[in-house]
């Protein structure tokens, strides 16, 4: 399978976009500092290597994921695309302070931002070069933060729920059920995991996250793709 620069990039801030700004988690679920490697696969195809991180920042918490290519995408391009997102706990919620996707690790070239001015309630944004403002409401989830909302589901045992989601430079409603249990092989080993499932809005990619309720901020796996196309699957590597 062949990969070009601009599908490499897709598919990195696919994902980027996929794991999106953040509403309210319960007080029952701590905080846990953490870092978890994954393989990244397009198709059957391993096309990158991954980090998914959560750290205290002072009074603030940052999500980070950082990219590395692998296999024929390492010979295409050595950028190594980034996001992070920030957010402080206020009154017992999560709330976003910034968000912040690059195309490469090493040069910090930013390619989108959202910056949540929840005195003003409202987010300034830039993507693509292109600066906007847009109202706040309620809590916003993004692609990273969604992990805490998964939690929450988990951990009230919630069938389904809708959150505000930031994608792609807009808050946009965001659909979340609980699928059937399963079960994934990792190190040899048989893992029962709880599946959610996201929609969101004018969008026809599905996002598949795998779960152990023992772990809820750290996926075990997430799928992503839309119908009759390549799946995107990022794979957890347990530590040996």
């Amino acid at each position: 399978m062949s990969f070009s620069r601009r599908s490499l990039q897709n598919l990195t801030i696919g994902f980027l976009l996929v794991i999106q700004l953040l509403p309210v988690v319960s007080a029952e679920v701590p905080l846990v500092a953490f870092e978890a490697n994954y393989e990244l696969f397009y198709g059957k195809s391993r096309a990158a290597d991954a980090q998914l991180s959560l750290a205290q920042a002072g009074d603030n918490w940052r999500w980070l994921l950082t990219t590395k290519p692998r296999g024929l995408a390492s010979l295409l391009t050595s950028k190594k695309p980034y996001s992070e997102t920030i957010f402080a706990r206020v009154d017992g919620n999560h709330r976003i302070q910034e968000l912040i996707i690059a195309d490469d690790a090493e040069k910090a070239k930013e390619v989108e931002t959202a910056k949540f001015d929840w005195n003003s309630a409202q987010v300034e944004t830039m993507r693509k070069e292109v600066t906007n403002k847009l109202p706040l409401t309620v809590d916003v989830y993004d692609n990273l933060s969604i992990h805490l909302f998964s939690a929450k589901m988990l951990d009230e045992n919630l069938p389904q729920a809708s959150v505000e989601f930031y994608y792609k430079g807009r808050v946009v409603k965001s659909e979340l059920k609980q699928l059937e249990k399963t079960s994934l092989t990792l190190n040899e080993k048989d893992v029962e995991v709880i599946v959610i499932e996201q929609s969101v809005q004018d969008s026809s990619t599905k996002y598949t996250y795998y779960y152990d309720p023992g772990t809820p901020f750290i996926p075990l796996k997430i799928v992503t793709g839309k119908p009759d196309k390549t799946a995107t699957t990022w794979l957890y590597l347990p530590i040996k």
